[in-house]
């Protein structure tokens, strides 16, 4: 049984957004804001999709949602690698590269990620921003009371 302090947290700041674009193939030029947050909201797993009053799937949203992807887990990878010469030649700057810590909670751990644009971002406690001796800034959802922050590194420099 769950303590009722449990049940007396506040809700964290959020935003909530509602968009109806249209998906047909007449509408293409027409610019898709949906499209684009996922574009650009790299580090997301999982997208919740809703069509109501649908009876049938777009053609093409089934092409979108079906492109092959490659995802690859690689166990071991030290943080200090991501910034080792060679591996930004090989990975950052000859191609694309999406990277994120897993098994690893964003808003409690110690994390690192690569981002398409070719920067190295890592999020850290306290503890670990000031051992080493980064500038950076201090949680978005933390300003008050920082304990959490996160730096951009440019990898491709």
């Amino acid at each position: 049984m769950l303590c009722p302090e449990v049940w007396d947290f506040k809700a964290p700041q959020h935003r909530f957004e509602h968009h109806q674009d249209r998906l047909a193939d007449s509408e293409e030029t027409k610019p898709n804001r949906v499209a684009e947050a996922i574009k650009t909201h790299y580090l997301n797993h999982s997208v919740s999709v809703v069509l109501p009053n649908t009876s049938s799937i777009p053609e093409s949203f089934k092409e979108n949602i079906l492109e092959d992807s490659d995802y690859y887990r690689v166990d071991g990878l030290r943080v200090v690698e991501l910034i080792n010469k060679e591996f930004i030649e090989s990975f950052v700057k000859k191609g694309e590269l999406n990277l994120l810590a897993i098994e690893k909670r964003i808003d409690v751990d110690n994390s690192a990620a690569i981002l398409p644009t070719g920067h190295l971002l890592l999020i850290l406690d306290r503890e670990s921003y000031q051992r080493l001796g980064l500038e950076g800034k201090p949680s978005y959802f933390e300003r008050e009371n920082p304990s959490r922050y996160g730096k951009f590194l440019t990898a491709t420099a």
